[in-house]
């Protein structure tokens, strides 16, 4: 990796940039602790059957994606159908619910450590940057705004946007024709291993994979990045 510098960096947003996934699980607990007594229900097993219901409700590849550009109405979904399971199905609490969950984990989301650091030193560089991430563009541009971060990138390219994300190899290619770079002169960063990592590769790219929690395992996935790091900071040694 040290002795093939890049000529841009296509970068993540959520968990790459910004915390947004570890939130979901001290949200859901406060949520389902504040609406299980209202419903006459006991706080782990609602807890428990949100949590089946999310796992359902994202294992479903097509729902999923359609999911990620309505997050509110995925997240009204998942908790009906918990309060089905648990034979209590009351619609207005569920969306109420699920609305409470959505407006507080999109409050909490925030840089994650040295990651706007880390962008302020890329482009002192010289450094091209292009933003690419998946989801709905009301959410993901509000973030995007909220924390000042378009005047870093060249582009900022927006699943819901485009009409497609990764890893679908057009959104590598319009990435990398907005900065002008072959393949092979870019490394895609983020911490998905087969939305970030393996479509960029597939792409032709190179890929950092953004391991936050350590797990270090890759390889259990056939999928080898070109390196691993723990934060996006951790590439300020190295460019």
């Amino acid at each position: 990796m040290r002795t093939r510098p890049p000529r841009a960096l296509l970068l993540d947003l959520d968990d790459t940039i910004l915390v947004y996934g570890p939130l979901g699980e001290d949200v859901w607990e406060a949520v389902t602790a504040e609406f299980a007594p209202r419903l006459g229900l006991e706080v782990a097993s609602l807890r428990a059957a949100v949590r089946e219901a999310a796992s359902r409700y994202w294992a479903e590849p097509e729902r999923s994606r359609q999911g990620r550009h309505d997050l509110r109405g995925a997240r009204r979904t998942i908790c009906l159908w918990a309060l089905q399971a648990l034979d209590a199905p009351r619609p207005e609490r569920a969306a109420a619910m699920a609305d409470a969950f959505h407006d507080e984990r999109e409050a909490r989301v925030d840089p994650l450590p040295g990651a706007l650091d880390a962008l302020e030193h890329f482009r002192a560089r010289g450094l091209p940057l292009v933003l690419v991430t998946n989801g709905g563009p009301e959410l993901q541009r509000r973030k995007i705004e909220r924390f000042g971060l378009a005047g870093f990138f060249e582009a900022v390219l927006v699943e819901g946007e485009l009409g497609f994300g990764k890893p679908d190899p057009r959104v590598f290619e319009q990435a990398l024709a907005a900065v002008g770079v072959a393949p092979e002169q870019a490394w895609m960063v983020g911490d998905n291993l087969h939305a970030d990592i393996q479509g960029a590769q597939a792409a032709g790219l190179h890929a950092c994979w953004v391991d936050a929690s350590g797990s270090g395992t890759p390889h259990l996935h056939g999928i080898q990045p070109t390196a691993t790091v723990r934060a996006l900071v951790e590439l300020r040694e190295w460019l």
